[in-house]
């Protein structure tokens, strides 16, 4: 709530134009949720969800249950946060929370709708001069609301390249994407349970027998929060990305740049700028490590 206050403080002194440019309170939060600082509000309900129709014994014959996930919930990483993921949660040798994922194309199309500083969003020289000249490097690069669904997008691609799942055919919109996954089950055998952050999308789902839960997220989170160095770095990657810049008492992290291009995107590739020749020497060490083994 206290950055929500901040931003409503710039919106009365630059406007609507440049509160737009900022992630609101909600996509804070969301950023907290999905580094694993901060759980979702109504865990219980979703749990349940999932206990009544996942968890589908392969060996006895029971039919897969993929998750699909509305365009809303695909940059926060849900298949980790809620717990749902074959490969990162369920015991070995036991039934799976779900055993893949639905992948509509109509969300895959919502993800990619991008629009550009300089092009079709206000020039990143303007965001500087409000907020520092670290933005100049923003020019060209996407604006606020596309780099959120820039995470979507390389969330929806990892899904695609690394766990089972069926991609469908579906108009974008929240009846494009539900009647897509209803007409593509309807003569299978595979079932699927539809996540997302809007009621609107779950009671629609709801009305045409498709299973489906809303996640929802916390108004505010505590002041002090404890986290380990794993999560720490996803939720600076995480922020890097939907503020553009991240600037650190030693060093300016940098989600977009003049530079980036599509391959530092698919690799999630943040530019550092150092400013201390410790944390630089420091970093270049940890580099060479990480390069060396991995």
């Amino acid at each position: 709530m206290t950055y929500e206050s901040i931003i409503d403080d710039i919106r009365r002194e630059y406007g609507d134009q440049v509160y737009a440019e900022l992630p609101n309170e909600v996509a804070y939060v969301k950023a907290l949720v999905a580094s694993g600082l901060v759980d979702v509000k109504n865990r219980q309900e979703i749990d349940t969800t999932i206990r009544r129709y996942g968890y589908q014994d392969l060996h006895e014959g029971h039919p897969p249950r993929y998750a699909g996930f509305d365009t809303n919930l695909l940059p926060w990483r849900m298949h980790d946060v809620l717990g749902i993921d074959p490969e990162l949660h369920g015991k070995t040798g036991e039934p799976k929370p779900v055993n893949g994922y639905t992948l509509a194309e109509g969300v895959d199309a919502e993800l990619k709708h991008s629009h550009r500083y300089g092009q079709s969003s206000m020039p990143a020289a303007e965001l500087a001069d409000i907020f520092g000249s670290e933005f100049e490097r923003l020019d060209g690069q996407p604006n606020q609301d596309s780099r959120e669904m820039r995470l979507g997008l390389r969330e929806y691609r990892r899904l695609r390249e690394t766990r089972p799942h069926d991609v469908i055919a579906s108009d974008t919109g929240d009846a494009g994407i539900i009647t897509g996954c209803k007409e593509y089950y309807a003569n299978e055998p595979t079932g699927v349970v539809l996540f997302s952050n809007d009621y609107g999308f779950i009671d629609r789902a709801r009305e045409q027998k498709v299973p489906a839960v809303h996640v929802e997220f916390e108004l505010d989170v505590p002041e002090t929060i404890t986290a380990t160095w794993d999560e720490i770095a996803l939720l600076l990657y995480e922020l890097a990305v939907l503020f553009g810049v991240v600037v650190l008492p030693k060093a300016t992290l940098y989600g977009a740049w003049d530079e980036k291009d599509e391959v530092d995107w698919q690799a999630e590739v943040i530019d550092v700028e150092c400013r201390s020749q410790a944390l630089a020497d420091s970093i270049s060490r940890d580099r060479a490590v990480v390069k060396r083994y991995t």
